[in-house]
């Protein structure tokens, strides 16, 4: 039987990590590429199209600001890879770069969701849109997933996690992404993890939402958590990051299928520890089984005949041949 599980896809999410500083940015695609993540993912920042000038952050989102040519390099290394390239983008200006660098897919954060005119240019322009909906009241996702074509729902992938730098363990609602998946079936599911990077649950989270059934896992990725450069505190560095991914590859197998028949493994096992009906005596041919003459036990696997797994299906027929103690009463020999 074939699992009907397709492969989740992990991004690593270098976010604001590159700093701006293209040699940085180098050593991080270097890592996530390294890393063996199915997509990497950074933060188009243009100033202008995130804040006013008086903006608190405003001077650090200026100085994320990079040439074009840049993210153009960064873009052919990742394909070359045979990986992914996805941008956050904020704006029709960085949804230009984006198309123009060749980007596999967008993503509008939590920041976009009300930006509607982006996100319909979004999914005309790419086969890949990411949606966070962290922070969003479900009457106005309802609201945005409603006006979305039969066509583009298959483009969308929602993104439920949240980024409290860094998020403590208990306020993710893991659960939550069931219902996700229950209310918008139609929809591919995703989770961001912002757990602490320097805690064990930065392994061990995303164990638990590919149990669930996701479809994207987001991590974010540094270089050196030593060196606290931007996005840092939930990210792993690259090469805890590649054992990140491994570690999920690996476990991931266990899913499985969703279809309840029986698979060869669990047929052959419930044929070893299952009981089946034996006589409890000798029985001659041509005697009328009653319920004392007979019981369930486990037979060696070598017994032949098919076996009968309940009293009823052999109380009250007759033997048509005799039957020693201990042995199979099987289908063959009543009648």
């Amino acid at each position: 039987m074939k699992s009907n599980q397709k492969r989740v896809e992990i991004i690593a999410e270098v976010a604001q990590g590159y700093e701006g500083n293209s040699k940085l940015t180098d050593l991080l695609t270097t890592g996530a590429i390294l890393s063996g993540a199915d997509a990497i993912k950074y933060q188009l920042v243009y100033a202008d199209e995130l804040a006013t000038p008086q903006y608190a952050y405003y001077d650090l989102f200026k100085s994320l600001e990079m040439d074009e040519d840049k993210w153009i390099q960064i873009s052919d290394r990742i394909h070359e890879n045979g990986q992914k390239l996805y941008f956050d983008i904020f704006g029709i200006h960085s949804l230009f770069v984006a198309k123009t660098a060749k980007a596999d897919g967008v993503k509008l954060s939590t920041t976009e969701f009300f930006n509607r005119s982006l996100i319909l240019q979004a999914l005309a322009t790419f086969d890949h849109v990411i949606i966070s909906i962290a922070g969003i009241p479900i009457s106005e996702l309802d609201e945005l997933l409603s006006s979305i074509s039969n066509e583009d729902q298959k483009k969308v992938c929602l993104m439920y996690g949240f980024q409290a730098e860094p998020t403590p363990l208990e306020q993710n609602n893991l659960l939550k992404l069931n219902t996700y998946k229950e209310r918008y079936p139609t929809f591919r599911i995703g989770f961001m993890d912002h757990s602490d990077g320097s805690l064990n649950e930065a392994f061990c989270l995303s164990l638990v939402v590919l149990g669930i059934g996701v479809n994207t896992i987001e991590k974010h990725i540094t270089l050196d958590r030593e060196l606290k450069i931007e996005d840092y505190i939930s990210a792993l560095d690259a090469t805890n990051f590649k054992n990140f991914v491994t570690q999920i590859h690996e476990y991931e197998p266990s899913l499985g299928s969703s279809d309840l028949s029986l698979t060869e493994a669990e047929i052959l096992y419930q044929k070893k520890a299952g009981k089946v009906v034996v006589a409890l005596c000798d029985l001659k041919a041509g005697a009328a089984i009653r319920e004392e003459h007979v019981s369930l036990k486990r037979v060696p696997e070598e017994a032949v005949g098919t076996r009968l797994k309940r009293l009823d299906e052999v109380v009250g027929k007759i033997l048509a041949k005799p039957v020693a103690a201990d042995s199979l009463v099987s289908e063959e020999n009543i009648i």
